[in-house]
């Protein structure tokens, strides 16, 4: 199976580097700590297989959700950090970024993103460096 998560948040990690240290993959409308980017998978469906029915690329789509409890600037910079980087990864925005009430704890600001790529099976999301 080819599955990009991994690289996508090894690279979204190194970016928001100094901007946002707490990261999950468990959906949550209040994480633990702040600021804390969300990092998960709408799809990763098959979008060209071979006539031996072998998976030869997918429609990876991410989304990504951030929270702050002091204000929506911080939401936002943690957001625009990684829009740019999915960006880098070759990755197109669909959705947002949007904000989102936070119905369960409206001291916490939300924000929403989406975004879609293809991914080939010889296809390598590039990794960033690390500074």
């Amino acid at each position: 199976m080819i599955d990009p998560w991994n690289r996508v948040m090894t690279n979204l990690m190194i970016a928001e580097k100094g901007v946002c240290e707490n990261f999950s993959n468990s959906e949550t409308s209040t994480p633990a700590e702040f600021p804390t980017l969300f990092i998960g998978i709408i799809n990763n469906a098959d979008d060209a297989v071979d006539l031996e029915n072998s998976e030869n690329g997918v429609r990876s789509e991410i989304r990504l959700q951030s929270f702050s409890n002091k204000n929506m600037t911080e939401a936002r910079k943690v957001m625009s950090v990684a829009c740019d980087a999915m960006r880098l990864m070759g990755y197109r925005r669909t959705f947002g970024p949007r904000e989102l009430e936070n119905v369960h704890d409206r001291n916490v600001k939300r924000m929403e993103a989406r975004f879609r790529r293809f991914v080939g099976s010889l296809d390598d999301i590039p990794r960033f460096e690390e500074n």
